[in-house]
């Protein structure tokens, strides 16, 4: 058979990449982020008591970002293996920080974010999982940085699968005009009409590099946070309020109410578009932040089995390929790429593609942008977003 030539470009992108410089910037955000883990456990789950079960099947009890749970892609599984997942959803990674701690509920299985291994680790709420019972990730499948990388791996055990990665980027309305740089959203036409979505993983690298100081983040002095305050007063003065969850920034979009999000996930123009409302990604360099997310077992889950055997089906390259198509993601399976629908593959080369347009009249990028090249295995520059990321995207839906 012949080789795809999209495929073999869109896996060695992926190939060439490394996330290690992610790890070691976030770990020292953990002081900063423990700070907001004091919220009491939702009523959501079930309190725990440790029971573990010992086969497949039953109910699963978990936690994930909104449109994240693999419901739908793993519905045939779910339905053979008798598995009722009861899925609670996060606004931001604390949530699920705040089940874990103080008086635990049960999860049985649930996803951080780059960064929060170091601040779990430090908790002690994670527990090691059986790789023999996830064949899905092995590292022949599994795109070479994120197999066994110091985020979800340390002493010699895996406490977390990666599973999907991309990037948050700034979201508006064109019809307030276009943004081609943050200044923008200082115009009158977004005076109250802007937003700031509560998730310190890419809302506080974006304002550290608006306020200058992009190189030394997450390392700033309290002098230099301070500033970093002073410098988005202007920002602030043209919000509203503020978004608790990706969702909300989507309804907040659909009724009218803001016509731009600081940084925001990415498929946000593709569910506004559901809703008549036409978003479109910010097209300027340094527009962007990286985030890759993956699943783990609390040290409260019970049904332990079903956990692992949930990551396995995340893992599979059909779950992959459907999941990349539906939130504009990126998969983590070599086989999963094959699998994409034309239109999907498509946006998703592009979307590689376009993290490798380096700006050369710049200098060093700042430091979640270097973080974002050695995902791509880049060399120094700025990274620009493509024009068609987003508008093109919503194509692949019906």
């Amino acid at each position: 058979m012949r080789p795809d030539p999209l495929h073999a470009e869109l896996a060695s992108t992926i190939e060439g990449s490394s996330l290690e410089r992610i790890a070691r910037r976030e770990m020292s955000r953990r002081t900063f982020l423990l700070a907001g883990t004091a919220a009491a456990a939702s009523a959501t789950l079930s309190a725990w008591s440790p029971n573990a079960r010992a086969n497949i099947g039953g109910r699963l009890n978990l936690m994930s970002w909104e449109g994240y749970s693999l419901q739908n892609e793993t519905a045939r599984w779910r339905s053979q293996s008798g598995v009722t997942v009861n899925a609670a959803v996060m606004s931001n990674q604390d949530n699920v920080t705040a089940k874990l701690v103080g008086s635990p509920v049960r999860l049985d299985v649930a996803k951080y974010s780059n960064g929060y291994n170091a601040i779990y680790k430090e908790l002690k709420v994670l527990r090691p999982i059986d790789v023999a019972k996830i064949p899905n990730y092995n590292k022949s499948d599994i795109f070479a940085r994120f197999y066994d990388a110091d985020m979800w791996y340390w002493n010699g055990q895996r406490f977390a699968i990666p599973w999907i990665w991309s990037l948050d980027t700034l979201v508006y309305n064109p019809k307030y005009g276009a943004v081609n740089s943050h200044k923008d959203l200082l115009k009158p036409e977004f005076k109250d009409k802007l937003t700031f979505v509560d998730n310190p993983l890419t809302t506080w690298p974006q304002i550290a590099l608006v306020s200058s100081y992009g190189n030394k983040f997450p390392n700033l002095t309290t002098d230099e946070l301070k500033e970093c305050f002073k410098r988005m007063e202007p920002y602030r003065k043209q919000c509203r309020g503020f978004a608790g969850s990706n969702g909300d920034v989507i309804s907040l979009f659909a009724s009218g109410e803001i016509a731009a999000c600081f940084v925001v996930w990415s498929a946000v123009p593709l569910e506004t578009s559901k809703q008549n409302v036409k978003t479109v990604g910010a097209m300027f360099k340094s527009a962007g932040a990286l985030w890759a997310d993956a699943w783990f077992l609390p040290t409260t889950s019970q049904n332990i089995d079903t956990a692992h055997a949930f990551i396995n089906q995340a893992l599979s390259p059909q779950v992959q390929a459907d999941a990349c198509s539906s939130t504009v993601g990126d998969c983590v399976n070599r086989k999963a790429i094959p699998l994409l629908d034309a239109k999907t593959r498509a946006v998703r080369l592009r979307h590689h593609r376009s993290v490798a347009r380096l700006d050369t009249a710049q200098g060093t990028a700042t430091a979640h942008l270097d973080a974002i090249r050695h995902v791509c295995g880049l060399a120094a520059g700025v990274v620009r977003l493509p024009r068609d990321h987003l508008s093109a995207r919503q194509e692949t839906r019906p």
